[in-house]
């Protein structure tokens, strides 16, 4: 008995100084996540869903972050879709993409105060001010808006330089339903074609012009998607000769490229004249050579800088400061540091996109490029060195403007009114 105590007694010391030589391994801690909820589309809408979901991987690479993807294939999916992101516990932010996801994220955020949410391009703030008012603004809750109105101005100046250029009567817009947003880019690309009309007189005087109300042709078709009406209404335009159109109707913008790509085919033309403006996303590679630029809003962006302010610790301070409403645009800034969101599209951009658009072809097994990838990169590039060099740096001086404060574009009153747009449209046509 005594040997079986003493080896049970060895056995129990080696134990314990086994244990007591050990470290306890720590548990590894979980990787913060982003949910991004999109809007009916889904990856491969080559827009706003895949935009976002681009600035979701781009900030995973920054952070660290695990991005959890969450598709809505109709609009009943929206509170679904944010609460089961909510629901996971590791989940510090989610992004609702689009203005049709306000309502729900305003209910939603209401349930989990402990989670951060944004919504791109969205109003949901405004529904609790409405409705909650003693909760206003929810300390949890982002709505990252955009500065359309100063990218519309840089290429408006780009259409009415077009005109210039090739001794045009006119450029054009094709907008979507007539609500206030779309007012934004109305009245700023109108202002920025006014402001071209002035530089040319003062940089290029023998191209110059006298900037008219009827300069600008401009359409509410009333409809974010039906193409037949963009393209009835760029038809229209194009056979008044305008040099571009400017799509402000998102898918519209394919009606416009149907019109555009008759021309072309009548005509048998390889680039523009007539060209046409992208809108949102780089949508130069639809139809290399009659995409003159596109005024790109970077939903990208807006989902990287949330994530970068919650992984900081700032998220709810700025939501706080701000009033819940954050605003990208053209030199702003946050806390200090720059964060912008409008952008003429650039070359660089270019790659970003056909990229998409490989994926998205790898995604829906359909085609989507219109041609290979090196063949659209050498004609948009070959597009745009075809234009005057005055174009492209009057383009510039615009931009870097309305980046130092030197000129002001007209923004849209906190609680726009039918007044307002009708002084403008008094003034510009």
């Amino acid at each position: 008995m005594g040997k079986k105590l003493y080896a049970l007694f060895a056995l129990l010391t080696v134990i314990a100084l086994a244990v007591a030589g050990c470290k306890p391994t720590p548990t590894p801690k979980p990787k913060i996540k982003i949910a991004v909820v999109s809007d009916i589309g889904g990856r491969g809408d080559l827009s706003f869903n895949d935009m976002a979901f681009k600035g979701g991987e781009e900030a995973e690479k920054a952070f660290g972050v695990e991005m959890v993807e969450l598709v809505s294939k109709v609009e009943a999916d929206y509170v679904p879709n944010l609460t089961t992101a909510a629901k996971d516990p590791d989940v510090k932010l989610i992004v609702g993409v689009g203005f049709l996801l306000s309502d729900a994220l305003a209910e939603v955020a209401q349930k989990y105060p402990d989670k951060n949410f944004v919504g791109i391009d969205t109003y949901a703030q405004s529904i609790i001010k409405e409705k909650y008012p003693d909760k206003y603004p929810l300390p949890n809750l982002m709505d990252i808006v955009y500065e359309e109105h100063k990218g519309s101005a840089i290429v408006g100046a780009i259409g009415a330089l077009l005109a210039a250029a090739y001794n045009k009567p006119h450029i054009g817009a094709v907008l979507g339903i007539e609500i206030p947003v779309l007012w934004k880019f109305e009245i700023g690309y109108k202002w920025g074609a006014r402001w071209a009309t002035e530089w040319l007189k003062k940089n290029v005087p023998d191209k110059a012009f006298d900037y008219k109300k009827d300069f600008v042709l401009w359409t509410y078709t009333g409809t974010f998607s039906d193409i037949t009406k963009g393209y009835e209404a760029a038809k229209a335009m194009y056979a008044k000769d305008a040099v571009a159109v400017y799509n402000i109707a998102g898918p519209l913008g394919l009606g416009i490229n149907q019109a555009v790509s008759e021309i072309a085919e009548q005509k048998k033309l390889e680039f523009g004249p007539p060209f046409w403006i992208g809108v949102d996303a780089d949508q130069d590679w639809i139809n290399p050579g009659f995409v003159i630029a596109s005024m790109m809003k970077r939903v990208d962006k807006g989902v990287y800088y949330a994530t970068k302010l919650v992984v900081d610790g700032k998220f709810r301070d700025i939501v706080k400061e701000n009033k819940g409403v954050l605003v990208l645009g053209v030199g702003t800034k946050v806390a200090g540091e720059l964060m912008e969101g409008i952008s003429v599209s650039t070359l660089a951009d270019l790659d970003e996109f056909i990229n998409m658009g490989v994926n998205a072809e790898k995604l829906t097994g359909k085609k989507v490029l219109p041609m290979e990838p090196d063949k659209i990169r050498e004609k948009v590039k070959k597009m745009r060195d075809a234009q005057p060099e005055w174009l492209w740096r009057a383009a510039k001086e615009l931009e870097d403007q309305i980046r130092s404060g030197a000129v002001e574009v007209p923004a849209l009153p906190p609680e726009p009114t039918k007044e307002w747009i009708e002084k403008w449209r008094d003034e510009l046509g």
